[in-house]
């Protein structure tokens, strides 16, 4: 938890809705396919307005995050920060001869090997920084001298990745990522021009009030970090590489949260309608053609 924040703090402070308003209300500025309505890559969805397109690509980019921090990975959005962790890690535990029969063996074990304790962070972008010139500017990770850009702070840091946002949106992996980029280049702008911004994040809430910046993550996040369970989830891969190949990540994904943030319309049903829509367009052509005729 990076820095309490009272409700009458946030008073006043423009959300997301009022960053893309602004975004599309200064068109000529932030040029780009985000101004207009995109087809979508399931064709039995519906293009829609610029605005709505914006904040469903903004609700798959916090499902994104929620799903990559609580998988275990830090991550890096360009031009803003690095949402990542803290570790604390202690010696191993020596193990007992008394077994308690009240906790199973495993829970013990479990709890024995549990010596990483996570803390969650973010690490703001140099240049978002810059802007935020009453941030304190303390740094909340501690990392190596040689490690020097964000991206290598933290653990098993990754890029924010536009290709499961564009999935889950169903629309096209090019408009996510000029989505994207433009909106935090208007949070950029804002902050310039002196706006107080709370960007709600789900699993965090950031904060830009009279240019200084504050962090307060989730209860729920810090808690699922704290559990013993949470050192399996730190592992590179539990299963066998074999299960890695044959499992099918493309039902995985429709199962998961991402894959199931949009509902998917009813082809039957869809199909149906487009029959209809068809043929009436058909009857019309001939209904023309045949008042042509008669004159």
């Amino acid at each position: 938890m990076q820095g309490m924040i009272h409700p009458s703090q946030t008073t006043g402070c423009l959300g997301i809705e009022q960053i893309i308003e602004w975004v599309l209300k200064n068109g000529d500025k932030y040029p780009g396919k985000h101004n207009t309505p995109t087809e979508r890559t399931n064709p039995n969805q519906k293009p829609l307005e610029a605005k709505s397109q914006m904040l469903i690509i903004w609700r798959g980019l916090v499902t994104y995050l929620d799903n990559t921090l609580r998988g275990g990975h830090s991550v890096n959005i360009k031009k803003f920060g690095a949402f990542t962790f803290d570790i604390d890690t202690e010696l191993p535990k020596i193990s007992t001869r008394k077994i308690s029969m009240e906790v199973d063996i495993d829970s013990q074990r479990a709890e024995r090997k549990h010596v990483h304790h996570l803390k969650p962070r973010f690490v703001v972008d140099p240049e978002l920084q810059a802007l935020a010139i009453r941030y304190h500017g303390k740094e909340q990770v501690v990392n190596p001298k040689s490690q020097n850009s964000i991206f290598q702070k933290g653990f098993r840091m990754i890029y924010a990745n536009p290709v499961p946002i564009a999935a889950a949106c169903q629309m096209g992996k090019d408009v996510v990522e000029d989505t994207l980029r433009t909106i935090f280049l208007a949070i950029k702008d804002m902050i310039k021009y002196d706006h107080n911004l709370q960007l709600q994040f789900g699993f965090c809430n950031i904060t830009f009030i009279d240019k200084n910046m504050k962090v307060h993550f989730a209860p729920y996040l810090t808690h699922e970090l704290k559990d013993k369970d949470y050192e399996v989830t730190m592992r590179r891969s539990n299963s066998p590489v074999g299960d890695t190949w044959r499992t099918n990540t493309q039902a995985q994904f429709h199962q998961s949260t991402m894959g199931t943030m949009i509902k998917k319309p009813n082809q039957d049903v869809n199909g149906a309608l487009n029959q209809k829509t068809e043929a009436l367009k058909w009857m019309s052509m001939d209904m023309s053609s045949a008042a042509k005729m008669t004159k």
